[in-house]
């Protein structure tokens, strides 16, 4: 009992012990000190805010069963020196299961042996309708000017967007794209690249799935701001109906994105996220060539809206202003237990989040590398931000 007694006065003695240290070392400190441990508490809920508001959305995103709507679609593609690519992917999309569908695709400009490539394809598949822009246009240059004239010459209202070099995952691929989202106007989906081995595949694929997550996300928040060209669906009447990329011809990228900033609103845009309606691009197999594919996109990004542009600005800014504070407070006060925590637990959160969204899409093999790769991007992403700054991308192939 004796003991028992000297033990319980002893917790209680280091507990106020403990207790008058705590509040010593916070009255010690002065306002630099508070604006500080402010920063790094703020940075961490806007973290926190970007998971549990937005990600979390995908991660657990519910599928919708496969409606009876079988509306006629048209598949339009842009092509330009895919020679390989088109004999490939034509005989996979002809395998498509939907009742009523054309395949579209223009030809730009190209010089090696697509146009005869397509021809003789069109022998086998009277559903294969082509455009060949000549020499004549070469001043009309753009994938925009060549996107504008596959619509026009489309014969159904549904249309579906993809790129030459994409393959869908499933022949269920269209189904989904029209039936999922069936009562919106305009549908985002998926497009992860495809998985081989190397440092640069790896940031590729994960670049491509946080632009995913993110795009997707917003819009099933209510609030749309791109989409990508290689999974997209929306109707003709929703292309005509404000000029098509009349706003943003000028710009050499944007069929997707700045489409998609001009015409879509929470009530007109669905996304679509499954397994089987997502298509696999080919990516980049040199730095150089996905530096020049990287600026070339980010040539878009100050159309934006202002709303856009500070929500996309704020969530790599406070995921580095977590760590640069961490550290900062960490090495003054020789304190690492709440920057420690905080950051771990912006891990662990983004784990469960990103997880589940992996898992859907695919993606588990870069679930234990994300966060190098993410830290990467961190610092990629700026630098190629500034180099356009000086110099931009011209064409789009």
């Amino acid at each position: 009992m004796v003991a028992f007694l000297f033990s319980t006065t002893v917790d209680a003695c280091n507990f106020e012990l403990m207790k008058a240290i705590t509040v010593s070392f916070y009255e010690s400190l002065s306002t630099l000190d508070w604006i500080l441990l402010g920063i790094l508490l703020g940075a961490f809920l806007i973290q926190l805010f970007y998971q549990l508001y937005f990600f979390v959305r995908i991660a657990l995103w519910k599928h919708r069963e496969l409606g009876v709507q079988t509306p006629p679609v048209s598949i339009v593609i842009c092509a330009k020196n895919e020679e390989e690519n088109l004999r490939k992917l034509i005989p996979v999309l002809m395998e498509q299961d939907y009742p009523e569908f054309e395949l579209v695709i223009v030809n730009d400009n190209s010089w090696d042996d697509t146009e005869d490539i397509l021809k003789a394809f069109q022998v086998s598949y009277p559903n294969l309708h082509c455009i060949h822009l000549n020499e004549e246009k070469q001043m009309m240059m753009g994938k925009k000017f060549a996107l504008t004239l596959g619509i026009k010459g489309a014969k159904h209202e549904q249309l579906v967007l993809s790129d030459a070099d994409c393959r869908p995952t499933s022949n269920k691929w269209l189904r989904y794209m029209v039936n999922e989202a069936e009562e919106k106007d305009i549908r985002l989906g998926f497009s992860p690249y495809k998985k081989t081995k190397g440092l640069l595949n790896a940031m590729i694929r994960y670049d491509a799935f946080q632009t995913g997550l993110t795009y997707l996300s917003f819009a099933a928040a209510g609030t749309p701001y791109m989409g990508v060209g290689r999974n997209l669906s929306y109707t003709k009447s929703r292309f005509f109906a404000k000029g098509g990329f009349k706003r943003h011809y000028h710009i050499v990228s944007g069929d997707d994105d700045l489409f998609i900033k001009e015409n879509a609103n929470k009530s007109n845009t669905g996304i679509v996220f499954h397994p089987d309606a997502q298509t696999i691009s080919t990516p980049k197999d040199s730095w150089k060539a996905w530096w020049a594919q990287k600026r070339r996109h980010l040539t878009t990004a100050p159309h934006y809206k202002f709303i856009h542009k500070t929500l996309l600005a704020l969530y790599p800014l406070s995921a580095c202003l977590l760590w640069l504070t961490g550290i900062i407070w960490s090495v003054m006060h020789m304190e690492f237990l709440i920057a420690a925590v905080l950051i771990a637990l912006r891990y662990i959160i983004q784990f469960i989040t990103f997880r589940g969204t992996m898992k859907r899409s695919n993606q588990l093999a870069l679930f234990w590398t994300s966060p190098w790769l993410e830290a990467m991007l961190w610092i990629i992403n700026p630098v190629l931000w500034m180099s356009n700054l000086f110099a931009k991308p011209k064409q789009w192939k």
